[in-house]
């Protein structure tokens, strides 16, 4: 969202990407889908059809994840934390960093832009 204090700086990290770089899978294209239909304003249809140019550029989707209860790291101790850390535990899986600007991830596997 171009109004994000975040906007510049993922601009300049997403520049540095190639779709072979990138990795989704079921929950954080979810979450593509609720940002840019809650913050942005488009409708589901367009939000969908925006994922699906954006998968047919490459990026790998991880299909396959793995139950959250078998590892959900321990630092996952209150309910705000579960899903950051099942997807740094399914980026550990995959040999992955999950890109974020969350400076509350204090995981091996978070990848602080800046």
């Amino acid at each position: 969202c171009p109004a994000s204090p975040h906007h510049p700086a993922f601009n300049r990290w997403a520049a540095q990407q190639t779709p072979a770089d990138l990795a989704t899978c079921a929950l954080t294209e979810l979450g593509f889908i609720r940002v840019t239909s809650a913050a942005l304003g488009f409708s589901i249809g367009d939000s969908r059809k925006l994922l699906q140019a954006f998968r047919r550029s490459g990026p790998r989707y991880l299909e396959k994840l793995p139950a959250p209860a078998d590892i959900l790291p321990g630092w996952a101790s209150r309910h705000g934390h579960t899903t950051d850390a099942y997807l740094c535990a399914v980026s550990r899986l995959h040999s992955l960093q999950l890109a974020t600007f969350d400076t509350g991830i204090k995981d091996p596997a978070a990848l602080l832009l800046s």
